[in-house]
């Protein structure tokens, strides 16, 4: 049986979408467990495990109450912004490996990216002056966040995948247990599968099935989601690196987030957008408060 954990955050109908397309799908026994922090919405769904929090918990805290009660011998996370083909739970369950991101599509149907390499002081640097994005570079450099999509089409071993979409086996999850609640939204998936792969298990990318993800939808803002990207990377290195990085990881931060504020603010000016240079602009500020 798969265990299926769906959080609830102040987005109700997107949440019946997702719920909607969970119990559409077919050849697949599963239960599902809804993480509801706004309880004043109200879901009716047979089968339906729900817990309702008093208070509003972050993304890693609201998976681990769903993980501790699963029963299924596998588990998937899905977000609620995330709506699976009727195929795609029996496809993805059907396969053997220890954890799994399936192939995720823009509502334009266009393929998302959502696998990458765990950060490094080089890694973050090429995030910082978009070398990472650059046409010929992107086809085979190790990004953060692979952006090519001819990346995309074939099954592979990586690091980790975005955490709309991740099925695992029990074992991984009574071995190397849940998240770091210290994460409070942004780069959980990424510490949580460093800790999956330095215990021996193996994550794939498997883009045989297919989910599509409204990205964003259930998070926020591009620019909050990068700055809470930004303050992980911080807590990441203060648990996992040499001491000697971690004053250099703050000066690549700043120094990075004020030139992408810099580049957004001509380049959104030039095309009538000024928005994204007050979002980045926002995203130096908190930076710099965080350091």
């Amino acid at each position: 049986m798969l265990s299926i954990i769906v959080i609830n955050h102040n987005t109700v109908e997107i949440t019946r979408k997702c719920l909607d397309h969970i119990f559409a799908s077919k050849n697949i026994e599963f239960e599902v467990i809804l993480i509801n922090n706004t309880p004043t919405d109200g879901f009716s769904y047979p089968k339906l495990k729900i817990i309702n929090n008093a208070a509003p918990l972050g993304f890693g805290a609201n998976n681990n109450q769903g993980l501790k009660i699963a029963k299924g011998d596998k588990i998937l996370l899905l977000n609620s912004d995330a709506f699976v083909y009727p195929d795609t739970l029996a496809e993805c369950y059907a396969q053997n490996y220890d954890v799994l991101g399936c192939q995720l599509l823009n509502r334009d149907l266009s393929i998302q990216p959502s696998w990458g390499y765990f950060p490094t002081l080089r890694r973050i640097l090429q995030l910082m002056i978009f070398v990472d994005n650059f046409p010929l570079v992107r086809r085979c450099i190790d990004s953060i966040h692979v952006r090519d999509i001819n990346r995309y089409h074939k099954i592979r071993e990586v690091d980790w995948v975005m955490g709309a979409f991740v099925m695992l086996k029990r074992k991984v999850f009574e071995k190397v247990g849940g998240f770091d609640e210290n994460f409070h939204m942004y780069g959980e998936e990424l510490e949580w599968m460093y800790r999956i792969r330095r215990a021996g298990y193996k994550v794939y990318y498997y883009p045989e099935a297919k989910c599509e993800h409204i990205q964003g939808a259930s998070t926020g803002t591009a620019a909050k989601m990068f700055a809470g990207e930004m303050r992980g990377y911080l807590y990441w290195f203060a648990k996992y690196n040499l001491i000697w990085q971690l004053p250099l990881l703050k000066i690549i931060l700043v120094a990075g987030t004020l030139y992408k504020a810099l580049a957004w603010s001509i380049l959104g000016g030039i095309l009538g957008k000024p928005t994204w240079g007050r979002d980045n602009w926002k995203t130096f500020k908190e930076i710099v408060e965080a350091v």
